[in-house]
């Protein structure tokens, strides 16, 4: 990713912080996904097509091994969505959200920094660990870092980073929150080719700030 082009996802993450929910004002049209039962939601444009659950469950595990997965969706850009999208390099917006529930142990192991490694390696220790073990993971960089919280009790984080997928530069912007009592974590990824992001930050921006757990912000 140039440094242009880096500065430029910057300054739109930045903005999107700043503005925040107010964003979500200018929106006509969406479609709304939720999980009423573990109170989360979030909203993707009508153009965005739900990637099929029983293929998005056949490759879903323990996230490094932090919790099990209780709902999940994701909706991609192209006309044509597929799981293989995730994590992948992608030309269009990706989206992933689920809630995992966490046990007694694992609720103990959690902490901001391991929200920040939950599905790629974020912080400075955990690439390092992926290194070590052989991961091929580069081009990393941090373009936002936001601890986040909402009147219901729900914090956590928003990480906004890229890695090289192939030969491209990838920008994954990852929340994740967990309740007061730390039984139940919630995450939103959405993921595509640096150029991509930048076209696309309007949508993108929508999709983030839609993201709520717990009832409210």
């Amino acid at each position: 990713m140039g440094l242009r082009h880096r500065y430029r996802v910057a300054a739109l993450i930045l903005l999107g912080l700043t503005v925040g929910i107010a964003t979500t004002a200018c929106a006509t049209q969406y479609t709304y996904v939720a999980d009423s039962g573990d109170n989360a939601y979030f909203k993707v444009p009508p153009s965005w097509h739900q990637v099929s659950q029983s293929s998005l469950q056949s490759v879903e595990g323990p996230s490094n091994n932090v919790g099990s997965y209780l709902w999940s969706r994701a909706y991609d850009a192209s006309s044509t969505p597929s799981v293989k999208d995730i994590f992948s390099s992608t030309t269009v917006p990706v989206v992933y959200a689920a809630v995992l529930s966490l046990s007694s142990s694992e609720r103990s192991q959690v902490s901001y920094n391991t929200m920040r490694d939950l599905l790629l390696p974020v912080t400075s220790s955990a690439r390092s660990a992926a290194q070590q073990a052989g991961e091929d993971l580069t081009g990393f960089q941090s373009i936002a870092d936001q601890v986040i919280s909402n009147s219901k009790g729900y914090r956590g984080i928003r990480e906004v980073f890229t890695y090289t997928v192939g030969v491209t530069s990838e920008v994954f912007d990852l929340t994740v929150l967990t309740d007061s009592a730390t039984t139940k974590m919630y995450f939103l990824l959405v993921q595509c080719a640096a150029q991509s992001f930048n076209t696309n930050y309007p949508q993108i921006s929508q999709v983030v700030n839609s993201f709520t757990v717990g009832g409210g912000s």
